[in-house]
C-alpha cells in the first residue's frame, strides 16, 4: 500500500518528465517544419497534463504523416526522373550507335590517310634528298664545265639551288632542270664567245674564244685550258706542235662545212700536262753534266764515223773507176796501187805474187780502218757512262729518301730523271756509233 501511494506521488513527476520531453521533441519536429512553435500551454493537474500529451501525439501524427506525403511525393518525383534519365539515356544511345559506326570508319579512314600521308612525306623526303645531293653533285660538274666560262652567270644560280637546305619547290626542281638541259645542249654546240683569257705572265684580257664541246678551247689558234678553280681560261704557256695550232686556225676560220679540229678528250687534263713535260733541253739538263759527256762524246763518234762513210764511198767511186781500166793502174785509188805493186812480177811465180798481194792489200787496210777502232770504243764507252749516270741518280733519289721521305715524289723525280735521261742518251749514241763501226 505504501509502495502504491509512493508510485501516485512520483505520478506527477514522471509525467511532467514526459510532458517535457514531449514539449522538447516538439519543438525540435516544429524548427523542421515551416511552422511556427506554439507557445507551451500551463499545466497544473493531471487532465491538463493528459490533454496535452494527447494533442502533442496528435500533432505528432500529423507531422509524420506530412512527412510521408512528402517522403512519398519526393519518392514519385525521384522516379519520375529516374524513368525520365533513363529514357534520356535510351535515347542518347540510339542516337549514339549511328555515331559510333561513323566514329568507327573515321578511326578506319584516318589510319588510312596517315599511312597515305607517311608515304607521301617519305617520298617527298626522298624527293628532298635526292634534290640535295644531285643538285651538289652538279654544282661541282658545272663548276668543272668548261661551259662555265661562257656562262658565269649560271654557277651562282646552282649555288643558291645547292644551297636551299628545306624541302624544294617546284620551281628550285624546275631551275635544276633547265640548268641540266642547258648543259646538255650546249656540250654538242661549237661556240664563238667573248671571254677573259689570262696569258702565262697572268696578265688577263678580253679575247674571242672558239669552243668545242666541253673538250678544248681556242683563241687566235692557241690551245686554252680551263681552269675550275677561278672559272677562268688560261693560255697554255707551251703549246702543242705547230700543225695543230694550224688545224685551230684553220677551224676558227671555218664558216660552215665540215673541219678537222684536235681536241683534249679529257676536258684539258692532257694539255695541262703538256705545260709539264719536259722537251729534249729541259731532259739534257736533267741528265747532269753525265748526259753532256755522253753527247759530246756521241757527236764526236756520228762525225768521225760520218767522216768514214764519206772516205769510203769516193774511195769505192775511185775503185769502181779502176775497175773498168785495169791495164792501167793508177795511184789515187787502193785497188790501183795493189795493181801496181804486182805489176811486172811474172804469172809463174805464185809465191812472190802473193808475197806482194799481201803485202799491198796490209798496206791499205790501216788506211781503210782509220778511226774505226775509236768508233768502237765510243760506242762501248757510251753505254756505261749511261749506267755510271744511272747509278749517280739512284744515289741521288736515296739521298732524298733518306732525308724527306718518301711523301713528295716530286722530291725523287730529279734522280730518277738523271738516271733514266743517261741510260737513254748512252743506248741512243751507242746503236748508231755500232752500224758505224760495221761499215
Amino acid at each position: 500500500m505504501s509502495n502504491l501511494i509512493g508510485g501516485l506521488r512520483r505520478l506527477p513527476l514522471l509525467l511532467a518528465i514526459c510532458f517535457g520531453g514531449a514539449c522538447l521533441g516538439a519543438t525540435s519536429q516544429a524548427q523542421e517544419t515551416p511552422e511556427p512553435a506554439a507557445a507551451a500551454p500551463q499545466i497544473s493537474n493531471l487532465d491538463q497534463l493528459l490533454d496535452a500529451v494527447r494533442q502533442q501525439q496528435r500533432r505528432q501524427r500529423e507531422l509524420n504523416t506530412r512527412r510521408e506525403q512528402e517522403f512519398l511525393r519526393d519518392k514519385r518525383r525521384q522516379e519520375e526522373l529516374l524513368a525520365q534519365a533513363r529514357r534520356d539515356f535510351e535515347r542518347r544511345q540510339q542516337q549514339n550507335q549511328p555515331l559510333v559506326a561513323v566514329t568507327g570508319q573515321n578511326k578506319t579512314d584516318i589510319a588510312v590517310l596517315e599511312k597515305q600521308l607517311q608515304q607521301l612525306v617519305q617520298e617527298l623526303g626522298d624527293l628532298a634528298t635526292t634534290y640535295h645531293e644531285f643538285s651538289g653533285d652538279f654544282a661541282a660538274v658545272l663548276q668543272a664545265s668548261m661551259i662555265t666560262a661562257q656562262l658565269p652567270e649560271r654557277s651562282a644560280e646552282l649555288a643558291a639551288l645547292a644551297g636551299v637546305r628545306e624541302q624544294p619547290t617546284i620551281a628550285d626542281i624546275e631551275t635544276l632542270w633547265l640548268l641540266l638541259q642547258q648543259e646538255m645542249t650546249e656540250a654538242g654546240k661549237v661556240a664563238l664567245f667573248e671571254a677573259p683569257v689570262v696569258a702565262a705572265d697572268g696578265s688577263a684580257s678580253t679575247a674571242t674564244v672558239l669552243r668545242v664541246g666541253t673538250f678544248s678551247a681556242y683563241s687566235d689558234g692557241d690551245f686554252l685550258r680551263y681552269v675550275p678553280e677561278t672559272g677562268e681560261l688560261l693560255r697554255l704557256s707551251r703549246q702543242p706542235p705547230a700543225r695543230y695550232r694550224a688545224e685551230a686556225r684553220a677551224f676558227s676560220e671555218q664558216t660552215g662545212g665540215v673541219a678537222p679540229i684536235t681536241v683534249d678528250p679529257t676536258h684539258g687534263n692532257l694539255l695541262g700536262m703538256l705545260a709539264y713535260t719536259p722537251g729534249l733541253q729541259e731532259r739534257i739538263e736533267q741528265g747532269g753534266s753525265i748526259a753532256l759527256i755522253i753527247l759530246f762524246l756521241g757527236a764526236f763518234g756520228l762525225l768521225l764515223t760520218l767522216w768514214r762513210t764519206l772516205y769510203l764511198g769516193f774511195v769505192y767511186l775511185r775503185m769502181k773507176s779502176q775497175m773498168r781500166d785495169l791495164d792501167s793502174p793508177r795511184r789515187s785509188n787502193p785497188l790501183g796501187r795493189v795493181l801496181g805493186a804486182v805489176q811486172g812480177v811474172s804469172l809463174d811465180d805464185e809465191d812472190i805474187l802473193q808475197l806482194k798481194l799481201d803485202e799491198a792489200v796490209l798496206a791499205e787496210i790501216p788506211a781503210l780502218e782509220r778511226g774505226n777502232g775509236l768508233i768502237k770504243l765510243l760506242a762501248a764507252t757510251s753505254p756505261l757512262l749511261g749506267l755510271l749516270g744511272t747509278v749517280t741518280g739512284m744515289i741521288l733519289t736515296f739521298q732524298a729518301i733518306s732525308l724527306f721521305g718518301t711523301g713528295d715524289p716530286k722530291l725523287m723525280a730529279g734522280g730518277i730523271s738523271q738516271a733514266l735521261v743517261t741510260t737513254v742518251l748512252g743506248l741512243v749514241v751507242a746503236i748508231p756509233l755500232l752500224f758505224g763501226h760495221s761499215l
